[in-house]
């Protein structure tokens, strides 16, 4: 009998055990559940989970990414979608990693600034040709190489013309005849005149009687020889060019100036240009010359500047880079952006624009209409206002973002629907 009590009595106490142990389980998930739907609707939404370099993607639970395959985290508090669905949401972290910088439109009152490249030449008006003024054969040569600096007045060569011995012995006969026949005796004279004697060699001939067999050729300038035409027993014509000299003291600088940039030059503008093999030395010209005619093949003009070689230092074609500045202005009005900010497509311009007022960095492709390019900036005369701000530094990177989401982009310009990859509804799925 007392077994069979002690028995009951155990019994009891294990129940009452148990009991309290599930009353507490049951009060331990109320009180849990109470506070999870307190949580949620506090917030208003379930938590979502979204890449930190792909944001694009949002799912309803933690996991992987579908393209970079990094740990999905929590949607920041106040994330709000943005109007456009077309617009790339990137979050700062991969704004920092890609490098993305943005600056505010804005207009440009700062003169163009061209950089050009080119090359010197001799100055054309300095060139001259020493031909021969009677035909004869080259008997000496005393320059005997082009590159040889020469001065007016010095011995070039010396010819043998049996033409202007037959003249010499004309003018001596006409002589004796001079009083009878004084028109033979001055048509004589003008003949040797006319092969560029001058009068005191004909005087010359006359007062020595002596038939002069050799006539030595002059330097009519000073200069360098750049061509050299004739060779030691040569017979040449009258007229026949032997040197051609050019005065190397004053050189031209020509530049090429491509069509669309011409807008921005005028002559009198300031040059600064370096010489290759020079570079440390920065010389100052001024446009003298612009081409009136533009080259077919190369779309550009010549433009030309005159320059002082009074040490022979610079050399014809030696090659230049150039800056241009103080030409005409762009108005305070033109929109200005740099060039690294601009996507090319085929004929299409494009930038991105970032949303203003959005709570994650969100980003919208824009078309534009380029205008003149001004130093490593466009103006853009279509698609832009002052003060959006736009990607002015790692446009690919947002452009390849908004790719991977299937949104609008630089190679998908007519995506229009908005719909967000299938990728995004399966954490499991490699995109």
């Amino acid at each position: 009998m007392n077994k069979l009590f002690d028995t009951k009595i155990g019994l009891i106490s294990i129940t009452l055990l148990l009991g309290l142990i599930l009353g507490w389980m049951f009060h331990s998930l109320s009180t849990s559940s109470d506070e999870s739907h307190g949580h949620e609707s506090s917030e208003g939404a379930p938590t979502l989970w979204t890449c930190s370099m792909d944001p694009q993607f949002k799912l309803n639970a933690p996991g992987d990414c579908p393209i970079c395959g990094m740990d999905l985290i929590p949607v920041a508090q106040g994330t709000e979608e943005i109007s456009n669905p077309q617009a790339i949401q990137m979050t700062e972290e991969a704004l920092a990693m890609a490098a993305v910088q943005t600056q505010v439109v804005g207009g440009s009152a700062t003169g163009k600034e061209l950089h050009l490249t080119g090359k010197l030449q001799a100055d054309e008006r300095e060139n001259a040709s020493i031909s021969a003024k009677f035909p004869g054969r080259i008997e000496k040569l005393f320059v005997t190489f082009t590159g040889e600096q020469i001065k007016a007045g010095q011995k070039l060569a010396t010819i043998y013309s049996p033409e202007l011995i037959t003249a010499q012995k004309e003018l001596l006969e006409a002589i004796k005849t001079k009083a009878t026949y004084p028109q033979l005796y001055q048509a004589s004279k003008e003949k040797l005149a006319s092969w560029k004697l001058t009068t005191a060699q004909i005087a010359e001939v006359e007062r020595s009687g002596v038939v002069k067999e050799k006539w030595d050729i002059l330097a009519d300038q000073s200069g360098v020889v750049i061509q050299k035409n004739v060779s030691l027993g040569d017979y040449v014509g009258t007229g026949s060019v032997l040197f051609t000299v050019t005065d190397l003291s004053k050189l031209w600088l020509r530049l090429d100036v491509y069509e669309t940039d011409l807008p921005f030059v005028t002559l009198g503008d300031s040059i600064q240009f370096t010489v290759a093999g020079r570079l440390s030395e920065t010389k100052q010209a001024r446009i003298s010359f612009i081409d009136p005619l533009i080259d077919p093949n190369t779309r550009a003009a010549s433009l030309r500047a005159e320059i002082s070689n009074g040490g022979m230092l610079l050399k014809p074609e030696m090659f230049v880079t150039a800056k241009i500045s103080g030409g005409k202005s762009t108005a305070a009005t033109d929109l200005v952006i740099p060039r690294t900010a601009i996507l090319w497509t085929g004929k299409r311009s494009v930038v991105y624009v970032k949303v203003p007022n959005a709570t994650v960095p969100s980003f919208e492709m824009r078309e534009v209409t380029l205008g003149n390019r001004l130093g490593e900036n466009y103006q853009i005369t279509a698609g832009l206002q002052a003060g959006e701000e736009i990607v002015s530094q790692g446009a690919f990177a947002v452009d390849a973002s908004a790719q991977l989401s299937g949104k609008k982009s630089m190679m998908s310009p007519n995506e229009n629907k908005g719909e967000k990859p299938k990728a995004q509804h399966s954490s499991s799925h490699a995109h």
